[in-house]
């Protein structure tokens, strides 16, 4: 049986990839389009942020199941904002030592829902071998010491001690190395610049490393970070930055005899978390919420949440998460970013239904789970009100979504993946929203809303036994690689 690869590659997008090839600078990639099948539509989770979008690659659910809502999000039950380390301004105001925590050990271990089963843990219940390279979201059945430099482990307090679940193999930089083969003689990649080892040349070093040593695992994920950084500063330069990630993976290919045997010996899949958005050169870019809040009183960074306090910010680029601390403020604060039409969507949760409002408009939408639409993955649901509201076309009892692909799941996973009351903020196309400390890209790249910009990405599939089904989702992928490891993958419910 063939091993799987799952390559991850933040930021990737269709159009990128395909001029990338056509220009002759990605000879990895295209080897693998050539002999696999290509969907330039895949459609990926929301928000579109890197947190939310692993848990549901390792789970093959939407945020509603497995409970993590975004890569910043506030937990009403311990009163603490939780950032898995994005801006460094904001990751300095609540705490170095608390962000590290929240991405090191509360994410897989507290955050993610028991309710589920990573696809580490599914693949080694049934006898195999799992493995994760440089992914965040990575709980399993093994136990994992972390190795904390110097400098980290005096900046936080000597704190980090807990240990890391993971699958067999695992690896988070040099943090947490597995321990099956020799070291890795010390490179740059491996530097406090480089994150230790937290970039795409590290990976490629693991993983080859790993193929080498004999031990591979049935299934091994690797996350390609590098892309994404690059985007956010010069999305003008979109074709090199994925040819860098290209030599990465002809590295890769050149550790075989041969590329061909690369197929051979494994089923190779290529995806990317999400797309990115061009953000305007202006300051008018820039969402303010604090200013367009001034007649709430928001939770400052850093402080504790207090009744003193009307709302919380969870800035994710372009979405944003209100958490209003009195629920009779919901309404208000809904009014209040409702006028903007910077503000693509505004949502909100009334008993088991979404609502919607289009920004600058009083145009709403209400959606439910279980009635007589039926939408293209099969899922079945009730609406009234506009249905333009989210660009739904409907034939029938069949509906369509174009700019906001699969909006009614997505949206609906986002608002019930968190309880007490929340408002879901989408930014329009070219803005991005700004807080307190946090991080902007004015001229730069940016994601989070639930536009199809950020929302469709490519997946690419070489070595299979059968063709991945299309539509395609994200979430889909877990199930499609248990099946070509022949593992019985359960019934929906």
């Amino acid at each position: 049986m063939k091993k799987v690869l799952l390559f991850l590659i933040d930021s990737m997008m269709s159009d990128v990839l395909e001029r990338c090839i056509a220009m002759g600078k990605a000879p990895g990639l295209k080897f693998f389009m050539e002999r696999g099948q290509y969907i330039p539509d895949c459609v990926t989770v929301f928000p579109t942020m890197t947190a939310s979008i692993d848990c549901s690659l390792v789970t093959g659910v939407y945020p509603d199941q497995h409970k993590v809502p975004g890569l910043i999000w506030y937990d009403p039950e311990t009163n603490r904002m939780i950032n898995y380390i994005n801006g460094t301004a904001s990751v300095g105001k609540l705490g170095l030592e608390h962000c590290a925590e929240n991405v090191l050990f509360d994410l897989n271990e507290r955050h993610l829902s028991r309710d589920v089963k990573t696809i580490h843990e599914v693949l080694e219940e049934n006898g195999l071998v799992s493995g994760s390279i440089n992914v965040i979201a990575h709980r399993g059945h093994k136990r994992h010491k972390v190795h904390m430099p110097p400098v980290l482990d005096a900046v936080t307090r000597f704190s980090m001690r807990e240990k890391a679940s993971g699958p067999t193999i695992m690896s988070l930089g040099t943090l947490v190395r597995p321990a099956l083969f020799r070291p890795i003689v010390w490179n740059w990649a491996q530097s406090a610049a480089k994150g230790y080892g937290i970039n795409d040349t590290y990976a490629i070093d693991v993983l080859i490393e790993v193929v080498n040593s004999g031990k591979q695992p049935d299934f091994t994920l690797i996350y390609l970070p590098e892309n994404d950084h690059k985007l956010h500063v010069s999305p003008h330069k979109a074709v090199q930055h994925l040819a860098e990630v290209d030599e990465q993976l002809v590295r890769f290919l050149n550790n075989y005899s041969s590329w061909e045997q690369v197929l051979e010996r494994n089923v190779c899949i290529f995806i990317s978390d999400h797309g990115q958005t061009l953000i305007g050169e202006s300051k008018e870019h820039n969402i303010d919420l604090d200013a367009m809040l001034s007649g709430f009183s928001v939770h400052r960074l850093g402080t504790d949440v207090t009744d003193e306090y009307d709302v919380v910010i969870c800035n994710n680029e372009r979405m944003t998460y209100l958490y209003p601390l009195k629920a009779e403020k919901l309404v208000r604060l809904a009014d209040a970013v409702s006028q903007d039409p910077r503000i693509d969507l505004i949502a909100w949760r009334e008993g088991d239904r979404v609502v919607v409002r289009r920004g600058a408009s009083d145009r709403l939408l209400r959606f439910w789970k279980g009635g007589p639409l039926r939408d293209p993955y099969g899922n079945e649901w009730g609406t009234e009100g506009d249905l333009g509201v989210l660009e739904v076309e409907r034939e029938g009892r069949d509906i369509r979504f174009g700019t906001y692909p699969d909006a009614f799941s997505r949206l609906y996973g986002s608002l019930f993946s968190q309880r007490g009351p929340v408002l879901v903020l989408s930014a329009a196309e070219g803005y991005e929203f700004l807080s307190e400390a946090s991080p902007t890209h004015l001229g730069g790249g940016s994601h989070g809303s639930l536009h199809k910009q950020d929302s469709l990405i490519p997946l690419l599939v070489a070595g299979a036994s059968r063709p991945f089904s299309v539509p395609a989702r994200l979430i889909d992928v877990k199930d499609f690689i248990l099946q070509e490891l022949g593992v019985t993958v359960p019934a929906p419910l």
